[in-house]
């Protein structure tokens, strides 16, 4: 990065409305006021929550849009080039763009390999359907969403108005961005690309709109939100991406987390990258943006030095070792998607430990085709060999809690291989310099196979 442009202009206005907080948005300047989590329930803090916009005439809020994507502009430092469009839509409307979309994302056979191997990990629970879950789960919470491809602001005739004018702000931060920067063009080059290099550049997307829409509730504190406390360690702390429920097999329910991820972490990355580079500084983002989770965790590895992720291949072991299986899920988990496994089963701390050295990795899912018995295979890069060892030592701790043991067919320091109960399946972990392997659910006579074609992977190499 050779640049450090200087911030976005500053100014001065006094609003003609009082803004009223929505949750998420007292909760975090509670921190900065207060000193500390808060206990205040999920309720909006001021006006009641049930109150519906429809109170107000519907040219009222259209002005209002107006008025506030003009302090966007203002707070973001870019001036609108063209007026965004704008519509009341009801819960049908929403229910069915975003079904459009799944839809798109995940054809049927792509959304059973997807189910399947979401199940295997814990991320979903038996049975369940993933489109339908990602349904309703955005629809407990959207409010209204900007299309770039129409250009066209969409707000929910339900809207709340304790937290209009914050999602106004925000879903009007990215009608800036699509003047500037393309959004449809931009998500369109992130949709080939690996779940953690997508998720990455989610953050930047979401991150700016969360900022922008925090810096306006702010600005009449005379702060702004690169003042706050970290909003990733502060909402992790809080507990405020636990959802009721359980996992599969573990603690709770771990989508809400991994839909979460780029509003928070982006957020907080933004903290820093801003505080640095301004407002300015967004261009290069969308021009070139972190490529990992990792990077968005810690964005020391992104920023005054970029550090990009190893790219791990692992060959398709469906064509050899696996004669007799399917290829279900290849993909790069990251350090987010690691740290959202290991946490099912170990304390956060550790598993958040255990990541943190990340450097690259590949996981794969492979189906019995006539059993249609699951097992996962990973290969993972760690930044040096004590960072591997910290995975090492957690992952067995994590296989270790998952399964029900039979007996361990060898454990040392390098090396943890088990036999599981009640099965002809196997799992192990091992570490070797600064790489890990694991194995879950291999018959026993296909583990020794597996593992050493692991080991002989080559296809290694930095981008």
């Amino acid at each position: 990065m050779n640049h450090r442009p200087s911030g976005p202009p500053k100014g001065s206005r006094k609003r003609g409305f009082r803004f009223r907080f929505s949750f998420r948005v007292a909760v975090l300047t509670a921190v900065l006021w207060f000193g500390g989590p808060t206990a205040t329930p999920l309720r909006a803090l001021s006006g009641d929550p049930d109150q519906l916009a429809a109170e107000k005439n519907q040219t009222d809020i259209f002005d209002e849009a107006d008025s506030i994507f003009q302090e966007v502009s203002r707070l973001r430092g870019e001036p609108i080039k063209e007026p965004v469009a704008k519509k009341f839509e009801n819960q049908a409307f929403f229910r069915a763009y975003y079904q459009r979309l799944l839809e798109e994302q995940y054809p049927p056979p792509k959304k059973k390999d997807i189910e399947t191997a979401y199940v295997f990990f814990g991320f979903l629970p038996r049975g369940s359907d993933l489109i339908q879950n990602y349904l309703d789960s955005f629809m407990k919470v959207v409010q209204g969403l900007y299309d770039p491809k129409t250009k066209t602001l969409y707000i929910a005739d339900w809207i709340q108005s304790g937290n209009q004018e914050e999602t106004l702000a925000h879903e009007l931060t990215h009608a800036l961005q699509d003047q500037y920067f393309g959004l449809q063009a931009y998500l369109d080059r992130g949709s080939k690309l690996s779940l953690d290099e997508q998720f990455a550049r989610a953050g930047v997307m979401e991150g700016e709109a969360v900022a922008i829409s925090l810096n306006y509730s702010l600005e009449d504190r005379n702060t702004d939100f690169t003042r706050l406390v970290n909003i990733a360690d502060w909402v992790r702390l809080s507990n405020l991406l636990q959802v009721e429920g359980k996992r599969a097999v573990g603690k709770k329910a771990a989508l809400n987390e991994v839909i979460s991820f780029p509003y928070v972490y982006g957020a907080a990355f933004l903290q820093k990258y801003v505080r640095a580079y301004g407002w300015p500084g967004m261009a290069y983002l969308f021009r070139d943006p972190p490529t990992s989770t990792h990077q968005l965790m810690h964005p020391e590895s992104f920023f005054p030095r970029r550090q990009n992720p190893v790219r791990v291949r692992v060959e398709d072991l469906s064509k050899t070792v696996l004669e007799g299986y399917d290829g279900v899920w290849d993909d790069t988990m990251g350090e987010y998607g690691l740290l959202t496994l290991l946490s099912q089963y170990l304390p956060e701390e550790d598993a958040r430990n255990a990541v943190k050295g990340w450097r690259g990795d590949r996981v794969q899912v492979y189906e019995e085709k006539t059993s249609h018995r699951l097992l996962a295979l990973g290969y993972v890069i760690f930044d040096s060999e004590s960072s591997a060892d910290q995975f090492f030592r957690n992952y067995r701790e994590f296989l270790n809690t998952k399964y029900a043991v039979d007996s361990f067919l060898r454990s040392d320091d390098t090396i943890h291989w088990m036999s599981l109960k009640n099965s002809d399946a196997e799992a192990y972990v091992e570490r070797f310099g600064r790489r890990a392997v694991f194995v879950e659910g291999t018959p026993s006579s296909l583990t020794a196979r597996v593992r050493g074609a692991l080991w002989n992977v080559e296809q290694v190499k930095k981008p």
